[in-house]
């Protein structure tokens, strides 16, 4: 063999050769590409159903080895325990009714033949809000509390008739005004009734339960004794309205119970045992609101 022959044998051979690497190594990452885009997602899936398949097997396990406890003693057991909590569930119920009896209600009225009777005339239950509303006035002027004209929110409709999409809603807050205002006659010490305010929102209504009730909020303010702070919020939560106290600020009013003394700014005076120091008159800020079930 001479040497051009080995020259051509050597090239023939390294061209073989290097066709097969290149051939392997095209070869070697189509491998690659089909196990990271093929294998490897089925494989993962693969794992997830066996492990999903493992958890069930355990739980069927665990069921089957406590199948027996689940025997007819059981079963009534827990029937009693549904009918108990259906008869609370009921209980519940019935005292949301109850609480909002009150709200839902309209005036009734003495009839001289069919004796009381709910009114269902517009006008006739205009005359009659009127007159309720007139005799709360004077009751505070009798208890000797001080008022403004305006500081009562009682619906003015003039010569107007209203409808019963107003007559309702103006119905529960007059039950709410009457229900604070007795609040404040029976708190003896409430020597000034500054305003009752209706508000358009809660400041701490959570409305995730609106499907069972929702908020009618209001605002009072008042001065009386400091003593007397305590008797005025049994008086408004002891009430059969469902009121829920937000918030309380108490300011001094430079006042007491003696015309004669005056209090100096800031200055905290408390009731000795002789009864010598005035009880001191401040001021108090209630925000509230009442508590509507839907029916």
């Amino acid at each position: 063999m001479n040497s051009s022959q080995l020259r051509k044998f050597l090239s023939d051979l390294f061209t073989r050769v290097f066709r097969f690497w290149i051939l392997t190594g095209i070869i070697f990452l189509l491998l690659m590409v089909s196990l990271l885009l093929v294998v490897y997602p089925l494989s993962k899936q693969c794992t997830k159903r066996y492990n999903g398949l493992q958890d069930l097997a355990d739980t069927l396990e665990k069921y089957a080895l406590k199948k027996d406890l689940y025997n007819s003693h059981w079963i009534e057991s827990k029937k009693a325990e549904t009918e108990l909590y259906k008869a609370e569930v009921e209980k519940c119920r019935s005292f949301l009714k109850r609480k909002d009896d009150l709200l839902e209600a309209v005036f009734v009225i003495e009839d001289p033949e069919r004796g009381h009777v709910t009114i269902d005339d517009e006008a006739l239950w205009r005359s009659e809000y009127l007159k309720r509303a007139s005799a709360l006035l004077v009751k505070i002027q009798e208890n000797k509390i001080i008022f403004h004209e305006n500081a009562l929110p009682f619906q003015k409709w003039g010569s107007d008739i209203p409808s019963w999409d107003a007559i309702l809603p103006a119905q529960k807050r007059f039950w709410i005004l009457e229900t604070l205002i007795n609040a404040v006659i029976k708190t003896k010490g409430i020597t000034k009734l500054e305003n009752i305010n209706f508000r358009e929102v809660p400041y701490s209504y959570n409305p995730s339960p609106a499907q069972l009730y929702t908020a009618i909020p209001l605002t009072l303010k008042v001065e009386l004794q400091a003593g007397r702070i305590q008797f005025l919020l049994r008086e408004i939560l002891g009430s059969d309205i469902p009121f829920v106290i937000e918030g309380i600020v108490i300011v001094s009013t430079d006042k007491n119970d003696d015309s004669g003394f005056t209090l100096k700014h800031g200055d905290v005076l408390t009731q000795d045992v002789d009864g010598s120091l005035p009880d001191p008159v401040v001021g108090v800020t209630l925000d509230v609101y009442v508590i509507d079930y839907n029916a």
